[in-house]
């Protein structure tokens, strides 16, 4: 019970943007008050290895341990009860700092279909 509280938590503490209506005013979202501001600064600097802040643009997913995998040379992410492929570009820079969670994450938005900002896997070498 302890576990799925903390997990809980650490979800909302990923849930660092928002796309308002129709995607066309980002909104920041606030942490919750017992967030941990290391946790929420991480969060907050983490960008795609093509550019794209993730935080600026779709909420983190603190993904679970079957919502995710390494299929060969890539990963995959289970959304909305679909697999899909994460491109190379849509990787988390690792220059953003070890992902401290040790949980994948994804950050993603539903718009007429699932697109995906950014991804970390769960284990990072």
């Amino acid at each position: 019970m302890v576990r799925q509280t903390r997990r809980s938590r650490l979800s909302r503490w990923a849930a660092c943007g928002l796309v308002a209506a129709l995607g066309l005013f980002p909104a920041a979202a606030a942490p919750p008050p017992d967030a941990d501001p290391a946790l929420h600064t991480w969060f907050e600097r983490q960008h795609s290895l093509r550019g794209t802040l993730c935080c600026s643009v779709a909420d983190g997913h603190i993904l679970a341990d079957d919502q995710w995998r390494a299929n060969g040379a890539y990963y995959e992410v289970y959304i909305q009860g679909e697999w899909h492929r994460i491109l190379p570009s849509q990787l988390r820079d690792p220059n953003g700092g070890p992902n401290p969670t040790g949980r994948a994450i994804v950050w993603y938005t539903v718009q007429d279909h699932v697109v995906i900002y950014c991804f970390a896997p769960g284990l990072e070498l």
